[in-house]
C-alpha cells in the first residue's frame, strides 16, 4: 500500500501490531527498543533503533520517551502515531469490531468499572476485556494484558462468538472505536514517557480521536472542552443524599437504588459504580437492568475485596493498579477489626511495569494499624520486617503469624 510502518517496542504489542499492518499488505518492521527480545518467528523484521533506514511513519506507545529515533522522525516530518491510534486505524480497515463497542481508560477503576458494566446488559453477548482476563458471557476465553494492540488479539480470539457488546479497559487512553468512551478518573496522576508527560495529558489528548458520534463519559471534576455526559458531584448522574443514584439527561430522568451485597469494601465501589451507571445509561441499558447487575455482585477479585482465609479475615487488594493510595484505602477499611492484623505489601516486579516506591512502603510500615509487615519484592528489603519472594509466600508467612479473627491485608502490586 505504499506506506512503510516501523512499530516500537514489541514489549507492549508492537510486534503484533506490525504483524497486522503486514496481514493488510503495508510494509512493516517492529522496533526492539529495549533489546529484550530478539528472536521472534513471526516473519516480522524487528531492528534495533540503531538498524532503521527510511520509513514513511512511526508508531510508539504513549510512554515512551523521545528517543533519537522518535526525534529522526519528528525532524523529517514524517508521521507518529500512538499505539492507541494505530490499534483503531487497523480494527476500522480490516473490519474487526462488528458491533457495539465500550472503551475504559482512567487512572483506578477501570478494572471494577468494567466488571460491574458487563453485567448490566443482560440481553447482549458481552465480550469483556479487562485485567482480569478476557470473558464472553462471562466465560473466560484467557489473559491478555490491557494494552491496546490487545484489542485486537481480543476481537481475533472472540470472533466465532460473535458478541454484540465489547467492552474495552485500556491503559492509558482510547483508541477511537468505542461508541461510548469513558474517562473514570485522572487524579492520582503519574508521569510518563521519561517525565515529559503526565498520564491524564495522554488520556485526554486521546479524546480529540474518538468515534464519530461517540459519546464522552467522565467525572464531572474532569475539565475538557467537549460534550460529555458527567457523573459525579455536579455531573449529570450523581448520589443523592439518600444514597440513591439520580440521573438527568437530556433525554431521560430519574432515580436508581443500588444495594450492595457485600463481600468488599463498599466505600471504594462507589465510584466505580456510579461510573458503570453513567455509561450504561449513555448506552441505552434500561434502569431495571442497572438495578439487577448489583444483586449478587461480590466484588472483583483484588480489589478491597473480604473474604476468610483460614479463618482470619482477608481483605484482598493485591493488583496491577495498586499505589500507595491504595494500600492507605485498605488499611482505613480494616482500621476497626479487633485482633493483630499483618500487611503483607510489595511487587511482584516480573509482572508489573511500574512497582512501588519503597520508600513510601517504610513510611506505611510505621502506621499504627500495621502490627507486622511482610514485604514482598526484591526491593523491598527494609531491616526489621519479614521477606517473602512472592504474593503465595507473603500469605503462607501471614496465616503463620496470625490466629483466626485475625486480620490479613494484601497490598501486593502484581498482574492477576
Amino acid at each position: 500500500m505504499g506506506t512503510a510502518y516501523g512499530v516500537l517496542d514489541i514489549n507492549h504489542g508492537g510486534l503484533l501490531l506490525a504483524e497486522r499492518l503486514r496481514g493488510m499488505g503495508y510494509d512493516a518492521f517492529a522496533v526492539d527498543v529495549y533489546g529484550t527480545r530478539r528472536d521472534v518467528s513471526s516473519g516480522v523484521p524487528v531492528l534495533k533503533p540503531d538498524e532503521v533506514k527510511g520509513f514513511d511513519a512511526l508508531a510508539a506507545p504513549v510512554h515512551m520517551p523521545l528517543i533519537p529515533l522518535l526525534q529522526r522522525a519528528y525532524a523529517e516530518q514524517k508521521a507518529v502515531y500512538t499505539h492507541h491510534e494505530l490499534t483503531g486505524l487497523i480494527i476500522r480497515q480490516t473490519g474487526l469490531l462488528n458491533c457495539k463497542c465500550i472503551e475504559v481508560t482512567g487512572t483506578y477503576g477501570k478494572t471494577t468499572t468494567c466488571a460491574i458494566l458487563a453485567r448490566m446488559f443482560p440481553q447482549e453477548d458481552v465480550l469483556l476485556h479487562n485485567s482480569m482476563g478476557l470473558f464472553f458471557n462471562g466465560e473466560r476465553l484467557g489473559r491478555l494484558s490491557i494494552t491496546p494492540a490487545n484489542i485486537i488479539k481480543a476481537l481475533e480470539v472472540a470472533a466465532e462468538k460473535k458478541p454484540t457488546l465489547c467492552i474495552f479497559e485500556v491503559s492509558l487512553g482510547l483508541c477511537g472505536i468505542g461508541d461510548v468512551s469513558v474517562i473514570t478518573t485522572l487524579d492520582r496522576d503519574y508521569p510518563i514517557a521519561g517525565g515529559s508527560l503526565m498520564a491524564s495529558d495522554a488520556k485526554l489528548r486521546a479524546t480529540k480521536g474518538l468515534k464519530q458520534g461517540g459519546v464522552l463519559v467522565c467525572d464531572a471534576s474532569i475539565k475538557i472542552d467537549m460534550k460529555r455526559l458527567a457523573f459525579g458531584r455536579g455531573g449529570d448522574v450523581f448520589y443523592a443524599q439518600d444514597g440513591r443514584v439520580r440521573y438527568r439527561l437530556p433525554d431521560k430522568d430519574g432515580w436508581i437504588r443500588i444495594r450492595f451485597s457485600g463481600g468488599f469494601d463498599g466505600a471504594s465501589y462507589r465510584g466505580p459504580a456510579l461510573c458503570a451507571i453513567a455509561t450504561a445509561l449513555a448506552m441505552g441499558a434500561s434502569p431495571e437492568d442497572i438495578t439487577s447487575a448489583f444483586e449478587g455482585f461480590e466484588g472483583v477479585e483484588g480489589r478491597m475485596k473480604f473474604s476468610t482465609l483460614q479463618g482470619r479475615v482477608l481483605l484482598d487488594n493485591s493488583n496491577s493498579g495498586l499505589n500507595i493510595k491504595g494500600v492507605e484505602r485498605a488499611l482505613d477499611a480494616v482500621e476497626e477489626d479487633e485482633g493483630w492484623k499483618v500487611l503483607v505489601i510489595g511487587e511482584e516486579a516480573y509482572n508489573v511495569c511500574d512497582g512501588l516506591d519503597p520508600a513510601k512502603v517504610s513510611e506505611i510500615l510505621g502506621d499504627p494499624r500495621v502490627d507486622e509487615a511482610i514485604l514482598v519484592g526484591d526491593r523491598m528489603r527494609i531491616g526489621g520486617h519479614a521477606h517473602a519472594g512472592s504474593l503465595e509466600e507473603g500469605l503462607a508467612m501471614a496465616l503463620e503469624k496470625t490466629s483466626p479473627g485475625d486480620t490479613i491485608i494484601s497490598c501486593v502490586k502484581t498482574w492477576r
